[in-house]
């Protein structure tokens, strides 16, 4: 790879991955059930547009428990977009709280945001966002660069993590040579160096046909599995639905429904349970 990347820190202190893992496990063994990585209260954007104030999430609370698959689907507009910009700390909320990895996220400054984005967050793309000029193993061997990641062999690390979404035959190739499938998995390969606790996808199969779609949702579910770890997607692909280990439904920027599969607990998909007519009301 020749020179690491060289990034300015700040004072800031975050907690690392590992630390996290000790959390989750701690509040099982507390209380019997997993404690969320990731949660939002009341949470607001809004944006001045000079002919006034644009309001696009309007008091959004909801939260990612280790061990799921969350979708988050709504029509265009409805604020998704927006809202996996602030749950993964690329934007700061109007107002509200944010809890990831044991800091309150909100009104942090953009290097603060930085490093908790750094350490705990890792981010799938819809256009996959891959070095042109790296392989696929010099891309993943820079996301852990970049997170600092612990690792006596950073090279095997990497390789390890395109194994395991079976890309061991494609390290040194370039994405040019890579089908649009197997440049995803570069991008969960990616997404999962360091083992960030929190794994945000958006629109992960958009641009994929049926076959690789299928194949990209199956791994995000067998990622979802990790207890230490929660991963949500944002998507308007309905071929993703019996995937989903919850669905969170938004509209004109407020949660309108959260439907649990019945194995988590909850109510089936599409119910009118009591979450959605606590969230409806709020």
């Amino acid at each position: 790879m020749g020179r690491r990347c060289q990034f300015r820190r700040t004072e800031f202190r975050v907690t690392h991955s590992g630390d996290i893992a000790e959390m989750a496990k701690a509040e099982r063994a507390s209380n019997g059930g997993p404690r969320p990585l990731l949660e939002a209260r009341n949470i607001v954007k809004s944006i001045d547009t000079g002919a006034g104030e644009l309001h696009i999430l309007k008091g959004v609370s909801m939260d990612l428990r280790p061990g799921e698959l969350t979708l988050l689907m709504g029509p265009s507009g409805s604020g998704k977009t927006t809202l996996l910009s602030i749950l993964g700390c690329i934007l700061t909320a109007t107002g509200g709280e944010l809890h990831l990895a044991g800091h309150q996220a909100v009104g942090l400054s953009s290097e603060e945001l930085a490093d908790i984005r750094r350490l705990h967050i890792g981010f799938v793309f819809q256009s996959y966002n891959l070095f042109p000029t790296l392989t696929a193993l010099e891309n993943v061997l820079v996301a852990l660069d970049v997170r600092n990641a612990r690792s006596a062999d950073p090279m095997e690390t990497a390789a390890e993590a395109l194994r395991a979404v079976g890309l061991e035959h494609r390290l040194h190739a370039y994405p040019s040579k890579l089908s649009g499938g197997e440049k995803q998995r570069v991008a969960i390969a990616r997404s999962l160096a360091g083992r960030p606790s929190v794994v945000l996808a958006d629109e992960p199969t958009a641009a994929l046909d049926s076959e690789n779609g299928k194949a990209v949702m199956e791994l995000l579910k067998e990622v979802a599995k990790d207890p230490t770890r929660a991963v949500m997607a944002v998507t308007h692909d309905h071929r993703t639905l019996h995937y989903a280990d919850r669905i969170i439904t938004i509209e004109d920027g407020r949660i309108v429904g959260d439907d649990r599969s019945p194995d988590k607990g909850g109510a089936g998909h599409g119910s009118g349970n009591e979450s959605r007519k606590k969230n409806v009301a709020a």
